[in-house]
């Protein structure tokens, strides 16, 4: 159940790098100071991925749920 008390947690890393910038080394990773554009793109990405995830746990809780009734059912 998803509003069980037993929650799972997940930890989400975000690396961003591009191809596009002219030179190697670690320097490449630096993104600059106007990250908010950014900062919101992957904050939506997330959240697309938050709800698909929560579409596939509530399936697959259902079909759990519905094999535990018929189960229960054909004990009888």
């Amino acid at each position: 159940n998803l509003h069980s008390k037993h929650r799972n947690q997940i930890g989400v890393f975000v690396s961003i790098v591009s191809t596009k910038i002219p030179f190697k080394g670690t320097s490449k990773e630096y993104i600059g100071d106007d990250n908010g554009p950014l900062h919101k793109a992957v904050k939506h990405s997330i959240a697309q991925c938050c709800v698909q995830l929560r579409k596939e746990l509530t399936k697959k809780n259902a079909l759990k749920d519905q094999a535990e009734r018929k189960k229960a059912l054909t004990k009888c």
